[in-house]
């Protein structure tokens, strides 16, 4: 079972920032790999440390096959950085309006090479973004990669999906839990250049110290479920050693799909 296009971080900016020093509470790390039926790996991730104060976490999950799908991730995942990288969050600067107005600079950015390579008009990408300050988590969210958080002995998603599948189910046209295989993976909220603007989910959750994150592609949920996820995030691995175990483990269960998964533990 064949690892060759894993990649691995933990969280860097300029100088690299290899892990927690003193009085930091975070320590995060990300690891992506293409699976076991997939020439290419269209997923991208980032886990940095913001100028000033701050964590970021991010994973995009791209659309439009091959080249398109690869473009589209990195692009988004690279302008989002460069939003929020190029200087300290100011003091009158809410977290959760700054991380969405760098989610929609990423859109205009898609837009923008669409508009320069005509091959690209159906690319796409999702992006699930968290902004951890000291205590605070903030989300933005657009697509159905994911964003779970492991607090007092229980798993919880903190994102939606935005498939049909999903739409249905909150709609009551299926049960909460029926799949339907057809509409799983059908998005209609996504960054892209397909002419509509794309809904920013955002979120603000209080995280406490012994929590743990886990932003993650759809190649990962599609093999792990709440029990295998739980389980996972309940031990006290070192984040680096999660990200190579839940990978490994959807490698197992098949891998069907890229699989991307960033941790983080508080405290």
């Amino acid at each position: 079972m064949g690892h060759r296009s894993f990649r691995l971080t933990v969280p860097s900016v300029e100088p690299p920032w290899t892990g927690p020093g003193p009085g930091e509470d975070l320590v995060a790390a990300g690891g992506t790999d293409r699976g076991q039926r997939r020439d290419n790996n269209e997923d991208c991730f980032a886990v940095v440390k913001l100028p000033g104060e701050g964590t970021l976490l991010v994973v995009a999950d791209g659309l439009g096959g091959a080249e398109g799908g690869e473009v589209a991730s990195q692009t988004a995942v690279e302008t989002l950085l460069a939003e929020l990288t190029q200087r300290a969050l100011s003091a009158d600067d809410m977290p959760g309006r700054a991380l969405t107005r760098a989610i929609k600079r990423a859109n205009d950015a898609l837009r923008e090479v669409a508009r320069e390579r005509l091959e690209l008009q159906d690319f796409g990408t999702t992006l699930t973004a968290a902004l951890v300050l000291g205590s605070d988590l903030w989300l933005s969210h657009v697509g159905d990669s994911r964003a779970y958080r492991w607090s007092g002995g229980h798993l919880e998603q903190l994102t939606r999906d935005h498939t049909m599948a999903q739409r249905m189910r909150e709609q009551g046209l299926v049960g909460p839990k029926q799949r339907i295989p057809n509409w799983e993976n059908v998005l209609y909220n996504a960054l892209g250049p397909s002419g509509e603007t794309p809904q920013v989910e955002e979120r603000h959750e209080r995280l406490e110290a012994g929590d743990r994150l886990l932003l993650c592609s759809d190649g990962l949920t599609r093999h792990l479920g709440y029990r295998e996820l739980g389980r996972a995030l309940a031990s006290d691995q070192h984040p680096e050693a999660l990200v190579r175990q839940l990978v490994d483990d959807a490698n197992r269960a098949g891998g069907e799909d890229n699989i991307t998964a960033v941790v983080a533990r508080i405290g």
